[in-house]
């Protein structure tokens, strides 16, 4: 017979296997992702303000790059957002940075080449999360684990 102390167990042992699973796997694709990242050289071919509504523009910063032997081109200038709309001199400060014949630094993954940036999110929440889900999962599978055990012997 089952000792009611090893069943009151088995729900933290539950939890902690699947937080320490969901956290084990965060982790592996943060990993593989740096793995894939890579840098290249790009050059900068159109730097634009294009007027979508009454007052209201939206920029765009085209750039080329080779990567395997591939030419692509790309409009994504922050990795994760969206370049601002809005007035004339909103999209101009934000264009500034830029200019067109210029040789810069964009970032890819070696798995989606087209997809270049040439600035990086310094989000650092993904790792936080990674961490933070593996080191409690691995708390309450050995909370579980060690109550079920005891309430088994």
């Amino acid at each position: 017979m089952v000792e009611p102390l090893a069943l009151a167990g088995l729900p933290f042992l539950l939890v902690g296997g699947l937080v320490l699973q969901y956290g084990g796997r965060l982790a592996l694709g943060l990993y593989r992702r740096h793995r894939q990242t890579r840098t290249v050289e790009a050059e900068i071919r159109e730097v634009s303000a294009t007027e979508i509504d009454e007052g209201v523009f939206e920029p765009t910063v085209r750039f080329r790059y080779r990567f395997d032997g591939q030419t692509y081109d790309s409009t994504l200038v922050r990795e994760g957002s969206e370049p601002p709309t809005g007035s004339r001199e909103l999209v101009d400060s934000y264009l500034a940075e830029f200019e067109e014949g210029e040789t810069v630094t964009a970032t890819l993954l070696s798995s989606m080449p087209d997809q270049a940036v040439l600035e990086r999110s310094t989000n650092q929440w993904p790792y936080v999360v990674a961490v933070v889900a593996t080191l409690l999962g691995v708390a309450f599978t050995a909370l579980g684990s060690g109550i079920v055990v005891a309430g088994v012997l």
